[in-house]
């Protein structure tokens, strides 16, 4: 079993430390390889709105160089793990570089096919609120991604940094995380039989609907027709 975990800053506080819980607990329950991506330093670039990724193809952005080496990780993992820690009430900055760099990839575009069938898990700890808001924003690029379950843990720990955590508090995060992250691993073992969300199923044919009636030298379109979807294959 592989997972990508994606950190959203390079600093080892509370998200960081809340991560290392689900993978201690994960390794528990069996062999499991972790790929691990530090933002900014993987990807010190921010999204310009070029329009490249969406009208071109992927590897016509200009920070191509760092999205593809992330993209090929994400692609070969069995699940991944978003750990934002909360900035202004969202996701970091640069987790939110992250989502906006893979938008070409959202089920309006074209989603990879392997994506539908991965486990997500989004985690955010703060200081204070906002876990909420940014758990839910790092969910949504997941579901528009197509992932066929995502698991979601956000908590608010009252200091700046993991040695101040109050040690009840710190058993309760262990306890909490320990036992959904069991349930992601045995879900990652069946992740191929797992039903598929209505969401899902909605949302691709709505957009199967949509890029249908594209111009025929539309990129989506001929990924769409490429892939089969704008026929009877789907990608679950």
């Amino acid at each position: 079993m592989k997972i990508t975990v994606i950190y959203g800053n390079n600093r080892r506080g509370s998200t960081y430390h809340s991560t290392e819980i689900i993978k201690k607990a994960m390794l528990e329950c069996g062999e499991v390889a972790f790929e691990e991506v530090w933002l900014p330093k993987d990807l010190p670039e921010a999204c310009l709105g070029c329009f490249n990724c969406i009208l071109k193809g992927e590897g016509h952005c200009p920070h191509n160089q760092y999205v593809s080496k992330i993209l090929d990780k994400i692609i070969s993992s069995d699940g991944i793990i978003l750990a934002s820690p909360v900035y202004g009430l969202d996701v970091s900055g640069a987790m939110k570089t992250f989502i906006d760099h893979l938008c070409f990839m959202w089920m309006p575009h074209r989603p990879h096919g392997e994506m539908f069938s991965k486990i997500g898990f989004v985690v955010s700890t703060a200081a204070g609120g906002g876990t909420r808001r940014t758990n839910q924003t790092m969910m949504k690029a997941l579901n528009y991604m197509g992932l066929r379950r995502i698991y979601s843990y956000g908590r608010a720990v009252a200091a700046s940094s993991w040695e101040d955590v109050a040690d009840g508090k710190r058993l309760l995060i262990k306890k909490e995380l320990s036992k959904k992250a069991r349930r992601f691993y045995f879900d990652l073992l069946k992740r191929r039989s797992l039903r598929v969300r209505t969401f899902t199923r909605i949302l691709f044919m709505m957009m199967k609907g949509m890029i249908s009636r594209y111009k025929d030298d539309n990129l989506d379109k001929e990924y769409w027709r490429a892939m089969g979807w704008l026929k009877d294959s789907k990608p679950f």
